[in-house]
């Protein structure tokens, strides 16, 4: 196997004697062990090195991989740490990440995270992508860090059961470590990435060459996680004033098994998923659908390798379309590597479901398969495949994609085609996206062209808009202020939309003008300026009040300010002003956190729309409030609440979660849900009271 694109290596080293995770590196191989110490900056000054040393160890045994990190600090009393959560915002305190590509294939990757108090945090990295989303991803691992009079020290243990491999032996893997000195906003990184590419992290094929693992089998690994589930449910009803009570318990079991060192099969029965977070309330303001992301366990791992489509707007594979309409009875999952082949594959059977009026949501049998293969380096191309069968009919979806990644600049496009069978329609159609994105570490321009009829549907897909040709163009400066006391970078881009219909009439034009300023402190400000134009050629509501067909377009221009929300008391805020739909619009938004220290932290935050259209009753405002408690005792034993309410719905909804992890990778949770009606009731008998439910869920995972 070559070296990295870096052309740098690391060399594991052999122990007999597993070191004891506890921060302190008393053990002798460690200090036998040559450090890797050539970090270098990424911000504030690309390529140059690093303002304090660092010197990274690897060593291995039979079962895990050992990391010890020492990050050296002229003032340790400036070193930040404010988080005990684990998969909390590690990013906001002094943290190390460490990126492994085990398969070596320069695409994929693991992360994983840890900060000066040892929490942990980790993530998958897919095709050198990464969203949000990738972070949800939950791995086992031991981890602790402490601070010393001369910085601090990070060991980790990372079982060869969390991580997947190739069989052989001599095995290679990429590696990657960053460090981020948060009061000086510094981050630095072995081995260093540009600022060519977007974003450094997520860089598989410019990391360096961990060698020197010999002697490896990873043998069959079984994880048995079954649980339990008790607690009770209070619902609202419509001309009761005592709701429906429902009594919950439960069992399920989750199951892992490794049925070569490169596939992994994960089988589910009776799944629940009462424990995860609840998602931010959201008002639309617009003529098309929301969306919400992805934060159910079993969808996380390798969700990116079922990524397909242009995400949040014409996705083929959204895993929520499965288990929120109906409950899953079971299923399994395949993921993992055949030879240079990445495999995907997902099967789910979902019971039948009743909505509000009593109608029948038929279940079915949900199933996708997902292929990913690297003909040529940093050149990957795929192909998907998605089914939905229930008693009413099928639904599926095939398509190909491919994407060639050169330097920090990225050629991808794919094709997908819909049918149907059964029920009252049939039929289906083809869409598809083209898209091309250049850059360099100064500037970067793109350009994509987009197609989704009108017949275009994924089922097991998310599609927010049809009907539609869109074009699409950017250009971005983004340079930095290396030699400056007080500014750090300028971003000015310019982009724009135009879509038409699949008859060429135009539908919507976009152009944004955004800039953004960072300073040194890790403050940003931002000013955005907008011009829209929206051809409507039928009536549409917005928030209930309907426009005529007609040729609109309007303007606007908003400001926006972040605080470094590594300090103790951080806030945000924003005003915009300008034409909404014939009429005007006026938006402010303001928001504040507090760290008391590493046991509590509150933020709280409030957005207000005030709305004139040129229709009848059509001023109006809304308003969204959110309220969030982060609690913690430990890194095991941890509480987090949030609180919302809006004026769309008129209700107060508050959702409290409580994790005690009793043993690593198995939990016990304590969630209260609830949602309450305010102002005046059309009808007096209505429930204020929608809901109350209180739930234990226990976790318990047994590895063999």
């Amino acid at each position: 196997m070559p070296l990295a694109a870096s052309g740098q290596t690391v060399r594991a080293v052999r122990t007999d004697q597993p070191p004891t995770i506890d921060g302190v590196l008393d053990e002798r191989f460690w200090q036998a062990i040559e450090p890797v110490t050539d970090f270098r900056q990424r911000v504030p000054v690309d390529g140059a090195p690093s303002s304090e040393r660092t010197e990274l160890r690897v060593a291995f045994d039979d079962n895990n991989l050992y990391f010890a990190v020492v990050l050296h600090d002229s003032d340790p009393s400036g070193i930040r740490r404010s988080i005990l959560h684990r998969e909390g915002r590690i990013d906001q305190d002094d943290n190390i990440r460490i990126g492994l590509d085990t398969y070596h294939d320069r695409r994929n990757a693991y992360i994983f995270e840890i900060n000066p108090f040892g929490t942990q945090g980790d993530a998958l990295i897919t095709d050198e992508s990464m969203t949000l989303s990738n972070w949800w991803w939950e791995g086992v691992y031991e981890s602790e860090a402490r601070i010393t009079d001369e910085g601090w020290v990070v060991e980790a243990a990372i079982p060869f059961t969390t991580i997947r491999f190739d069989d052989a032996d001599a095995l290679e893997m990429g590696i990657l470590m960053e460090r981020t000195i948060r009061r000086k906003n510094e981050m630095v990184y072995f081995p260093h990435i540009g600022q060519e590419f977007s974003r450094a992290l997520s860089q598989v094929s410019q990391y360096a060459t961990l060698t020197g693992l010999e002697g490896l089998r990873r043998g069959r690994y079984m994880e048995v996680k079954p649980f339990a589930i008790a607690g009770r449910s209070v619902s609202g009803q419509q001309g009761e004033f005592d709701g429906q009570t429902e009594t919950l318990n439960d069992l399920g079991l989750d199951f892992k098994y490794s049925i070569t060192s490169n596939l992994t099969l994960d089988a589910t029965l009776n799944p629940d998923f009462a424990q995860v977070e609840a998602d931010n309330v959201q008002i639309n303001l617009t003529r098309f659908g929301l969306f919400f992301p992805e934060k159910r366990e079993f969808f996380l791992e390798r969700a990116g390798l079922f990524d397909f489509g242009d995400p949040r707007e014409t996705q083929v594979f959204f895993s929520r379309r499965i288990g929120i309409t109906n409950d899953i009875s079971g299923g399994t999952r395949l993921t993992g590597q055949a030879g240079p082949i990445s495999v995907g594959g997902l099967s789910l059977l979902t019971d039948d479901a009743r909505d509000a009026e009593g109608r029948v949501i038929a279940g079915g049998l949900n199933s996708v398969l997902r292929l990913r293969a690297d003909p040529f380096p940093r050149t990957t191309v795929g192909g998907i495949f998605t089914s939905l069968n229930t008693d009413e009919g099928a639904n599926r979806v095939a398509g190909g994609d491919m994407q060639l990644r050169f330097g920090g600049s990225t050629v991808r496009g794919w094709m997908a085609r819909s049918s149907e069978s059964g029920g009252t329609s049939a039929g289906g159609a083809t869409a598809g996206t083209v898209e091309v994105d250049l850059r360099n570490d100064l500037l970067s321009a793109g350009g994509s062209f987009a197609r989704v009829p009108e017949g275009f549907n994924p089922a097991l897909g998310f599609v927010r808009r049809r009907d539609i040709r869109t074009r699409s163009g950017s250009f971005a400066a983004f340079p930095r202020f290396e030699q400056s006391d007080w500014a750090r970078q300028l971003v000015a881009s310019v982009s724009g939309d135009y879509i038409a219909g699949m008859d060429g009439e135009k539908q919507s034009t976009f152009v944004l003008s955004h800039n953004m300023l960072t300073f040194e402190s890790g403050d940003r400000l931002m000013l955005n300026i907008t011009r829209r134009g929206e051809v409507l050629h039928q009536p549409v509501r917005i928030q209930g009040r309907e426009l005529a067909p007609g040729d609109y377009v309007f303007s606007g221009a908003q400001i926006q300010f972040n605080t470094n929300d590594s300090r103790e008391f951080s806030a945000s805020g924003g005003f915009s002003k300008g034409g909404f739909w014939g009429g005007d619009g006026t938006e402010v938004a303001v928001g504040g956190m507090w760290k008391t220290g590493p046991y509590l932290t509150v933020s709280a935050d409030y957005r207000r729309n005030d709305i004139s259209l040129p229709v009848e009753d059509g001023d109006f405002a809304t308003s969204v409030f959110n309220l969030t408690v982060l609690a913690a005792v430990s890194r095991s034993l941890f509480a987090n609440a949030l609180v919302q309410y809006d004026d769309v719905s008129n209700q107060v909804q508050a959702n409290i979660r409580i994790n005690w992890i009793h043993t690593p990778g198995s939990d016990l949770f304590v969630v209260f849900d609830t949602g309450y009606l305010t102002g005046d009731l059309l009808d007096p008998r209505t429930e204020r009271w929608q809901r109350r439910t209180g739930v234990v869920k226990l976790t318990y995972m047994k590895a063999f």
